[in-house]
């Protein structure tokens, strides 16, 4: 109860100055513009002590049990595979800028507790008249950091 008195008491005290400051400035050519300003600080004085009541209310939702940490194995196997579909994607823009079309490629990587990535190697698939590509190959994946195993099809 003592708050909103001294929520009144500041409306007044406002209110006061409010109006001596009107009286001082009336017939100028600021008058609309010191207005708009008074009135923005009649409003902030009725407005901003209501912000304090807002933060002094607390809720209580009760227990909702513990919020575990852990990413759900679907959602993690589904970031596995997006992530895995990007380095293929990576993979065969690198490729095809050296004029190398390979059959088939395949990432295998790995994701740590800390969800670090670990990309294992890139098993490449190339057709049987490919095959003198594969140091190219070699030198195009070493070069993104990428291990690769190359296989021919016969």
């Amino acid at each position: 109860m003592e708050s909103v008195m001294q929520w009144a008491g500041g409306i007044c005290i406002s209110c006061g100055i409010v109006c001596i400051i009107e009286m001082l400035i009336s017939d100028t050519v600021l008058e609309k513009t010191v207005r708009y300003v008074l009135g923005a600080f009649m409003l902030c004085a009725v407005i901003v002590p209501v912000g304090g009541f807002i933060r002094d209310i607390s809720f209580d939702f009760g227990d909702f049990g513990e919020i575990s940490d852990e990413i759900p194995e679907d959602i993690e196997n589904e970031r596995i595979e997006y992530l895995k579909s990007e380095i293929k994607k990576l993979i065969v823009r690198n490729l095809e800028d050296e004029n190398i079309f390979p059959k088939e490629i395949c990432v295998n990587m790995d994701i740590d507790e800390d969800n670090c990535i670990s990309i294992i190697t890139a098993d490449i698939l190339l057709e049987n008249g490919d095959v003198h590509k594969s140091q190219k190959i070699r030198n195009v994946l070493d070069s993104l950091g990428i291990g690769c195993n190359i296989s021919v099809l016969e």
